[in-house]
């Protein structure tokens, strides 16, 4: 087989004809899958109230709010998402701050919705974008309340200990020595001398006064953007369907140079379900170092909102409605191209789908020139494909992180599924 020069490899055509024999390739094998992880990945068809949670113990922390929030048919589920926001605020103060970019993906009432919100000009850190795009959903879908009563109803119900979770555990680890040198970040997540480990709790900020700072000073609508990139910078070339996105899958600027010019590292997601209605939010931030706190706004540390948002695709068919979301790692916008080549099109269940998104994934990278691939979930046609083409390869346990929903319709089955990575630490929640 002739291959492509090393220049011409990295450019995106030379990606895109890689990928599309590399799977050429490994469909002659007709091997099965490997499945590394027994994690539930997606619910039954039959699941009526879904969530996504951080990790094990937080599921238990959502499972104790059920009753109060999430089974409860007088809240309605716009003003419910908003809730899930708010605590995971709360929560993960690290990523999710009032200061983050917020992105969000909604269905409600057989209509879908995407924002995008951050400051109109980026290098202003004085905004609280991820508070103003939870101000903006409120008075849109929720009209009967304000973001303020939301925050007020939340302190009187949610626990004022908040577990530390194993992600945060990790940050507060990496960051002791800084965090030490803030009194009020000392005071929130220090137990003596030592870091707060996971299991332990923290008393969390109280909702309506983070509120009432971000109003009072913080809400003015002509500060923020939440239309700006769209899902209109990608269209499927195929008949019938479509493949909308807020990257370009077929520009070489939107695989290499945009995205990975960005610091991705701090980003946090939630989800929730109910019926055919979903909600998916990604928060995305860079802290700064040393780390700041206002008096008035408790542990939230003084961070930046991410310079550009996580890439996001809808994949629309016939018989199927696929939005997800990739984030972590170098280049995350290449996992959702490589889809489209992988044919998701094809896709016709939430079972088909995790097959798909099972699969072992690879990177393009330059400076240096290499690929990264997760041998251990490959198939030995692949290893032998990438090895003949004579260029570096770095053998990865686990890339990227793709979450989302799914909708399959037809005559023998319909589902309405979140989807979360068997990568992840995420837990999923499933109520029938």
């Amino acid at each position: 087989m002739k291959f492509f020069s090393l220049a011409l490899l990295l450019s995106l055509t030379s990606c895109a004809f890689i990928t599309s024999k590399f799977e050429a390739l490994t469909e002659k094998k007709k091997e099965k899958v490997t499945t590394i992880s027994n994690k539930k990945n997606y619910c039954p068809a039959n699941s009526k109230v879904q969530f996504i949670s951080e990790d094990e113990f937080s599921l238990k922390f959502y499972k104790s709010l059920n009753p109060t929030i999430y089974e409860n048919k007088n809240i309605t589920f716009a003003e419910k998402s908003v809730m899930l926001a708010l605590i995971e605020m709360s929560r993960r103060p690290d990523e999710a701050s009032p200061y983050s970019r917020l992105q969000v993906y909604l269905k409600l009432n057989g209509k879908n919705y995407y924002y995008d919100f951050r400051p109109k000009n980026l290098a202003d850190d004085t905004k609280m974008p991820f508070l103003k795009g939870l101000d903006f959903l409120t008075q849109k879908f929720v009209p009967n309340k304000s973001l303020l009563s939301i925050a007020t109803q939340l302190d009187a119900v949610i626990p004022q200990g908040i577990g530390v979770s194993l992600e945060f555990e990790n940050f507060l680890k990496e960051n002791r020595k800084d965090l030490a040198k803030n009194d009020v970040l000392t005071e929130r997540f220090f137990k003596g001398d030592e870091i707060l480990t996971k299991y332990e709790t923290f008393n969390r900020v109280s909702y309506k006064s983070t509120v009432e700072q971000y109003l009072n000073g913080f809400s003015k609508t002509a500060d923020y953007e939440y239309d700006k990139n769209g899902l209109t910078a990608n269209k499927s070339k195929k008949e019938n369907y479509e493949t909308n996105c807020n990257y370009d899958l077929s520009k070489e600027t939107s695989l290499r140079d945009e995205i990975m010019s960005a610091d991705q590292k701090k980003s946090h997601y939630i989800a929730m379900s109910e019926g055919e209605d979903y909600f998916l939010a990604v928060s995305s931030t860079t802290l700064f170092r040393p780390f700041k706190t206002n008096p008035k706004m408790g542990y939230f540390m003084k961070s930046r909102p991410a310079a550009f948002p996580l890439p996001i695709c809808e994949f629309k068919g016939k018989n199927q409605e696929i939005v997800l979301f990739s984030s972590e790692g170098r280049n995350p916008v290449q996992h959702l191209q490589h889809l489209e080549a992988y044919e998701i099109d094809q896709v016709d269940s939430a079972f088909t789908l995790n097959e798909l998104l099972g699969f072992s994934r690879h990177l393009f990278l330059s400076n240096p020139d290499r690929i990264l691939y997760e041998s251990n979930r490959g198939r030995k046609a692949q290893l032998d494909f990438f090895l003949e083409m004579n260029f570096p390869i770095y053998h990865v346990e686990n890339l990227g992180n793709i979450f989302g929903h799914a909708k399959f319709k037809n005559d023998k089955h319909q589902e309405s599924v979140l989807y979360s990575d068997d990568r992840s630490t995420a837990r999923l929640w499933c109520k029938e």
